[in-house]
């Protein structure tokens, strides 16, 4: 007989609300995690969005450490001089807040207390050697030595799951299914950064950008969210690009962005708290690892599940939601007595019609635009010609707007045509 029902492997939110899931339902959990306390492994800052933890957690809105919620949601390019941006701001958002600013270091913690207070037993500081086997299925995992054994493990691990590759379980991370991450964390007073993004109580800011004047064809993207007296900024860096140019460092772009002229004033007399990276996932859905086996179960980034379309940036979501489910068929496996590959697969199937999944699905190849000489070249430099030329007065005579735009598509190189057949991809991707 098994120690535990239940061993989850690391404490983010994919694991913990596995965890309170489970333990909600009555299952022996056991919930391991390496940093001490949880949270202090994970880079603070980000946009929870949607209501995933609303079954588990019905008060979450009240009792989670939320910082803001999204009251305005900024897309830019960012040439060398210019911005072009969609600033979208409305009421709804006041209404209903789909999307609010966190700081992981605090929801982390959270949710292992959450999942405590559901009858699992937290352990953290404590690193899982690898999972233990036996006649090809999982029993259970290793720590220096020691076997803990359960019915099924939960791997929870990120985007760089040690033990679920050296299990064998899922291929190491490359530069085509994950790209760099680095973020920062400014501290500044709450009416400071209420002032600089025309802000009121506790409404926030989320910015993501294309960062489009990198040297040597390097492509990557920004992100910039507001907390309540802090603010969370990064970029995300596309690996192959970054290791083809051989030349440039992750931290030299993070250097470019916050000195950019339209992002330095936002951070201006902030005081440095942190500055951490780590790997963000970014395969598609070809690049999914097959969730479950004999005995185990991948939720989160383990499992792939983050998503990005170019217009927003996704992944605690997809990981709550991704654990629930796997609370979900470890509670019915436990009824069953069944622990097994075929029993476990209906995991898969409530994945099948999850957004976790769905979104892959529908948005296919969508990697190919967002990682793009287009996207990161083309498309901002025609923007920034075209609106110099229709916005800035010389005090030449006028132009036609089509004048204008068939100028500047001449003026990055690309004709026409070729501007027609790359736009009509890009709207099919995105």
């Amino acid at each position: 007989m098994s120690e535990f029902d239940a061993i989850v492997v690391g404490a983010g939110p994919a694991g913990s609300s596995s965890a309170i899931k489970m333990a909600s339902g009555g299952l022996n959990v056991l919930l391991v995690e390496r940093g001490d306390p949880p949270g202090s492994k994970n880079v603070s800052g980000g946009i929870l969005w949607g209501k995933d933890l609303s079954s588990i957690i019905p008060d979450w809105e009240k009792s989670a450490p939320l910082e803001r919620y999204v009251e305005r949601k900024v897309t830019s390019f960012l040439t060398h001089d210019s911005e072009i941006a969609i600033d979208f701001k409305t009421k709804k958002f006041q209404q209903d807040k789909t999307g609010y600013s966190v700081l992981r270091t605090r929801l982390d913690g959270y949710l292992a207390r959450k999942a405590q207070q559901a009858g699992a037993m937290l352990v953290t500081g404590v690193t899982v050697d690898s999972l233990a086997m036996k006649d090809g299925k999982v029993v259970g995992v290793i720590n220096e030595g020691e076997t803990i054994t359960s019915d099924v493990v939960i791997l929870a691990e990120g985007p760089n799951p040690r033990v679920a590759i050296s299990a064998g379980l899922r291929e190491k991370p490359n530069d085509k299914t994950v790209a760099v991450g680095v973020k920062q964390v400014y501290k500044l007073p709450e009416n400071v950064i209420n002032d600089r993004f025309n802000l009121r109580g506790n409404a926030g800011f989320a910015g993501e950008y294309v960062i489009s004047f990198l040297p040597n064809n390097v492509f990557a993207g920004g992100f910039l969210y507001t907390n309540k007296d802090t603010i969370s900024v990064g970029v995300v860096i596309n690996l192959e690009t970054l290791r083809k140019d051989g030349k440039t460092h992750s931290f030299d772009i993070m250097e470019q962005f916050v000195q950019h002229p339209y992002i330095a004033p936002f951070l201006e007399g902030g005081q440095l708290q942190e500055y951490s990276a780590h790997f963000v996932y970014e395969g598609g859905y070809e690049s999914l690892p097959k969730p479950y086996g004999n005995g185990y179960m991948m939720v989160g980034d383990t499992a792939g599940f983050s998503f990005s379309n170019g217009m927003i940036l996704q992944g605690m979501n997809y990981a709550i939601s991704s654990g629930i489910l796997a609370g979900e068929s470890a509670i019915e496996a436990k009824k069953d007595n069944d622990f097994s590959e075929v029993s476990l697969s209906r995991y898969w199937k409530k994945l099948e019609v999850s957004p976790a999944i769905l979104d892959k699905k529908n948005f296919r190849g969508i990697n190919s635009v967002v990682w793009s000489g287009l996207v990161h070249r083309t498309i901002p430099a025609l923007l920034e010609t075209s609106l110099q030329n229709m916005l800035y007065e010389t005090g030449a005579p006028k132009k036609h707007l089509s004048q204008i735009l068939l100028k500047s598509m001449s003026s990055t190189g690309v004709s026409s045509k070729d501007m027609m057949i790359q736009g009509y991809r890009l709207m099919r991707r995105m």
